[in-house]
C-alpha cells in the first residue's frame, strides 16, 4: 500500500430498512464521490448495513479500501475475508484486509471503530448520534488534531420512527378469500431485513441504492421466489438446525389472524404474501405434516426430528397447522394449475399473474 492519505466515513446505526431516498445514503454517496476525486484510501468494515454500504460503494467506484474485519481468531478472519471477496465481488487490486481480534463481540466492534478512527488521516462524519460512541471517538480524534475532521457531508442524526407492524382488517377480505378453503398448503413469506438467500450482498446494496423504497419487502420476496423458481429452506428455529421450507394448512382467512409483529426479531411472523400448492400434489412431492408434542418426553421417536414441533409454552404452535419440506423446494416442475399466489391487494395479484402466469388472489377487496 502506498503513502496516500487515508480516510474514514463515520455513521451511527441507521434505520432497519433503508433505500436510496434515505438521507444518510444520499450523503454517503456524495462523500464517496469526493473521496474518489481526492484519491484517498478508504477504511471500511463488515457486519452492519452502514459499514457494508461503504464497502459496496468503494467497490462500485473503484476506490482503494482497507476492510477492517472484526474477528474472533485468525480462522474467523480468513473466513470473513473469503466471504467478503465473494459477496461484494471485490477487485483485489483495490482491496486490503486488516483484522481486529477479540473474544468479546461488544468490545470487538468498539475496537474495530476505534482502530479505524485512530489510523485514518481524515474523518468524515455523515450521520452520527449525539453522545454515542462514534461521537466520542470523533471528539477524541479532534482533540489530537481538529483539522482531521471534515464536516462537509454531515447531517443531523435522525432516529428511525418507522413502524413496520401492521395487521390485515378481517372485515375487508375479498369474496374470493372468504370462499378459499384449505385445499392448499401455503408458504407465507415476509419482508427480509437482510439480503435474500439467493443473492449476493453486492446486489442487495445495489438494490437499496437504486430504490425509492426498501426493495426487499414481502411482495418483492414472493416475486423473487417466482423468478428463481425455488423456495429456499431455512434452519432458523428448526430442530437440530435442519433446513426446511414451512407451509400452513390454514386457509388465508384464518392465517391472517397469526400475522403479528414480532418485536424480538424486528419483523412480522409472516405477511399476506404467499405461494400455495394443491394439498394432495404437495404431499405427493414430500411435503409432510408436522407432529406436535407437549413435552420433550412425549416426542415421538419414530418421527424424523425436523417433522416434530413442541406445542409451545407461550404460543400454541398447533394453530399454524404446519407442514414442512426437507431442503430447498424447486417449484419449476410443479404444474401451474397446482399453484396459487396470495397478495394483499388486487393490483399486486394482477401483476403476479401477468408476469408469471400463476393464478393469484387478492386477500383484501
Amino acid at each position: 500500500m502506498d503513502l496516500k492519505q487515508t480516510c474514514a466515513l463515520l455513521l451511527s446505526r441507521q434505520g432497519l430498512r433503508p433505500s436510496g431516498n434515505s438521507l444518510w445514503i444520499r450523503q454517503l454517496y456524495q462523500a464517496i464521490q469526493w473521496i474518489k476525486k481526492q484519491h484517498f484510501i478508504l477504511y471500511t468494515s463488515l457486519g452492519q448495513k452502514t459499514w457494508e454500504m461503504i464497502v459496496f460503494l468503494a467497490q462500485q467506484e473503484t476506490i482503494e479500501q482497507v476492510i477492517v474485519i472484526p474477528s474472533k481468531n485468525l480462522d474467523d478472519f480468513e473466513y470473513q475475508k473469503r466471504f467478503s471477496i465473494e459477496q461484494f465481488c471485490l477487485d483485489l487490486s483495490y482491496v486490503h484486509f486488516q483484522p481486529v481480534f477479540s473474544d468479546d463481540q461488544k468490545s470487538l466492534l468498539y475496537c474495530r471503530d476505534q482502530t479505524i478512527v485512530s489510523e485514518a488521516d481524515i474523518i468524515l462524519p455523515i450521520s452520527v448520534r449525539k453522545k454515542g460512541h462514534m461521537a466520542d471517538l470523533i471528539s477524541w480524534k479532534q482533540q489530537d488534531n481538529p483539522e482531521t475532521i471534515i464536516n462537509h457531508f454531515q447531517v443531523d442524526y435522525e432516529k428511525s420512527r418507522n413502524s413496520f407492524a401492521y395487521h390485515v382488517n378481517s372485515e375487508n377480505l375479498s369474496p374470493e378469500i372468504y370462499q378459499c378453503s384449505s385445499i392448499y398448503l401455503i408458504h407465507w413469506t415476509r419482508t427480509s431485513n437482510h439480503q435474500w438467500p439467493t443473492e449476493l450482498l453486492f446486489n442487495y446494496y445495489d438494490a437499496i441504492l437504486n430504490s425509492n423504497n426498501y426493495p426487499r419487502n414481502a411482495l418483492a420476496t414472493l416475486e423473487n421466489i417466482l423468478k428463481r423458481q425455488i423456495i429456499k429452506a431455512s434452519s432458523r428455529h428448526m430442530p437440530k438446525k435442519t433446513p426446511t421450507v414451512s407451509f400452513s394448512e390454514l386457509p388465508p382467512k384464518q392465517a391472517i389472524n397469526l400475522m403479528r409483529w414480532r418485536s424480538r426479531y424486528r419483523q412480522m411472523s409472516f405477511e399476506p404474501y404467499g405461494i400455495g400448492i394443491d394439498k394432495k400434489y404437495a404431499q405427493s412431492i414430500g411435503i409432510q405434516e408436522v407432529h406436535y408434542y407437549k413435552q420433550q418426553r412425549d416426542k415421538p421417536d419414530h418421527i424424523l426430528p425436523w417433522l416434530c414441533q413442541s406445542e409451545g409454552k407461550y404460543s400454541d404452535w398447533r394453530l399454524e397447522k404446519e407442514f414442512r419440506f426437507f431442503g430447498d423446494l424447486d417449484i419449476s416442475h410443479i404444474p401451474r394449475n397446482k399453484l396459487i399466489c396470495f397478495c394483499l391487494k388486487n393490483n399486486e395479484a394482477k401483476k403476479i399473474y401477468a408476469q408469471y402466469r400463476v393464478k393469484a388472489m387478492a386477500i383484501t377487496k
